[in-house]
């Protein structure tokens, strides 16, 4: 028997070498297995995380927003934003909102952002303050400058600013309230430029807007009083 122990050992090797390798290769599926379920539950509770911020954001914006509900004379809806046009400043907004019309007021938290151009069901299309067919009476607070804010599709040019009266760069541009079309009170630009010109009574001024609708996620729609009658679930401001 001493003498065939080497020979059977010979045979029992493989066997053994077979079953050490079943064994390594169970564990290394059972590792790689548990390994992609890790991995897709730390997917998972990234994106829950992203969402969560994200709903922080929102949240944030909405309550801005509420804070600039007090201007009377207007009842304001909150405006989710679904599209925007496809140039870098986005001249065209997409909404979906309730209960507005054709040039009610588009506001952010940061300031004016444009006017509603139509609606279509629960959508509006909003014309930014960029584009050169909206055009806004603007003011300096405690000052007697009365001028218009026109976009020049990537920035704003302001006209009417006597040269005398000019305000310099960096002033805040406010909305005047004159023609009643926009309420007033609210930022519309900052001045980047003001240039004198020789022989004439008006200075060349540019500015960029206050507003950043590109990132926004939510907006306000501002609806005069007098052209709708309120709706359930919309902020009323004239209201205590």
């Amino acid at each position: 028997m001493l003498a065939t122990s080497p020979a059977l050992e010979s045979l029992y090797a493989p066997v053994q070498w077979w079953q050490s390798f079943s064994l390594w290769f169970h564990e290394r599926q059972t590792l790689q297995a548990n390994y992609l379920t890790l991995q897709k539950h730390l997917q998972q509770q990234a994106a829950l995380i992203q969402e969560a911020e994200s709903l922080r954001d929102e949240n944030r914006q909405l309550r801005r927003i509420l804070d600039i509900s007090g201007i009377t004379g207007y009842r304001w809806h909150a405006a989710k934003v679904r599209g925007r046009s496809p140039e870098s400043m986005s001249q065209r907004i997409l909404l979906q909102v309730k209960g507005v019309s054709p040039d009610d007021v588009i506001v952010s938290s940061e300031g004016l952002v444009g006017l509603v151009e139509s609606r279509t069901g629960q959508h509006a299309t909003v014309r930014t303050i960029l584009d050169a067919s909206v055009a806004v009476p603007v003011t300096v607070p405690g000052t007697s400058l009365a001028a218009l804010v026109r976009g020049q599709g990537d920035r704003l040019k302001v006209s009417f600013v006597p040269i005398e009266n000019a305000p310099e760069e960096g002033d805040v541009l406010y909305t005047s309230g004159a023609g009643g079309l926009f309420p007033p009170g609210i930022a519309v630009a900052r001045i980047t430029r003001v240039q004198p010109v020789a022989g004439q009574l008006f200075a060349q001024v540019d500015a960029v807007s206050v507003a950043h609708w590109q990132r926004d996620n939510w907006l306000a729609v501002a609806s005069h009083l007098q052209k709708q009658k309120p709706e359930a679930g919309v902020l009323d401001s004239s209201q205590p």
